[in-house]
């Protein structure tokens, strides 16, 4: 699984952070990708990516 976030489109919301902490963290006004998810929760990244409200995160695989 590939996660990349645009970080000019960020706005740090949080709730990729609230939807899998494991992966997302929020780190000053952006979210960063710290960690990958374990396989039973890459749907909950894929959930994160779908309702990020500025469409920023990409996930592939």
């Amino acid at each position: 699984m590939t996660i990349q976030i645009d970080e000019t489109r960020c706005i740090g919301c949080g709730m990729c952070a609230a939807a899998a902490p494991e992966v997302f963290r929020i780190q000053g006004s952006v979210s960063k990708v710290v960690g990958e998810p374990a396989p039973e929760r890459r749907s909950r990244v894929t959930d994160a990516a779908n309702g990020c409200p500025v469409n920023a995160i990409d996930v592939r695989g």
